[in-house]
């Protein structure tokens, strides 16, 4: 009788739990794509979903300057642009503008994961020719946003610990390069283009790419053309807004 050959052995299997996935997409990616290759997308979409919407009411009050200072900039641009919308109409508006806020902490990442995720699945699925499915996508995008949980964290720290009243932007506190910068010293545009490059940012990026090669099984030119296009379609507000010199 002869022994069966290492060519037929039986390939060891990833058991690994979704807890461990939470931890390998920062040490090991590649491994949490390829074991989750099949898998659903609704537990990392729901974790990335809950985790920031409870960093979004935990910083809320903390970061309130900041977000106060921005609403009051762009009333001020309002008032300018049309004279019949007066100072007591604008304080009118608060108590609805802080319900939008909170509505749009709710539902902001829940509705932009599925719209980052479509948005994948389209260029990877018809553009690069691949069989990626919509599923496969999102489960991608949800696991590259776990570096901009981080990001939250750092920023909600920095929130506690810094002097916030004399700021006017949230870039203020990003690890990006608009930091270096004095927001009042340029267009909002070219200052939010700056905030594009920013470490998490391209963190979740690099992530994207690699879930495509190894969850979507594109080769590695069309996963990198594929990340390059989601990054520069998350600037365009801010290259629309440095083009209309806003």
């Amino acid at each position: 009788m002869t022994e069966p050959s290492a060519s037929t052995a039986p390939m060891p299997t990833d058991n690994a739990s979704m807890a461990e996935d939470f931890v390998d997409i920062f040490l090991s990616p590649a491994k949490v794509f390829a074991r989750r290759a099949k898998a659903s997308p609704m537990v990392p979409y729901l974790v990335v979903c809950v985790v920031m919407i409870v960093l979004f009411f935990a910083s809320k009050n903390v970061l309130a300057p900041i977000f106060d200072a921005m609403i009051q900039k762009q009333m001020a641009l309002q008032m300018k642009a049309n004279p019949q919308l007066t100072q007591d109409m604008v304080d009118k508006s608060k108590p609805f503008m802080a319900i939008a806020t909170n509505v749009g902490g709710v539902v902001g990442v829940p509705i932009l994961l599925l719209i980052v995720g479509l948005v994948t699945w389209i260029v990877g699925r018809f553009f690069m020719s691949s069989s990626l499915t919509f599923g496969t996508a999102l489960l991608i995008t949800s696991f590259s946003w776990f570096p901009r949980i981080i990001a939250s964290v750092i920023a909600l720290v920095e929130g506690l610990t810094m002097d916030v009243s004399k700021m006017t932007s949230p870039y203020q506190l990003s690890v990006a390069a608009c930091r270096f910068f004095d927001p009042a010293g340029m267009s909002d545009g070219l200052y939010r283009l700056l905030g594009q490059i920013d470490v998490f940012t391209i963190w979740s990026t690099v992530l994207v790419v690699i879930g495509l090669m190894h969850a979507g099984k594109l080769d590695k030119s069309k996963a990198t053309i594929t990340g390059v296009i989601i990054f520069v379609c998350g600037a365009l507000p801010a290259i629309w807004a440095l083009l209309t010199g806003k």
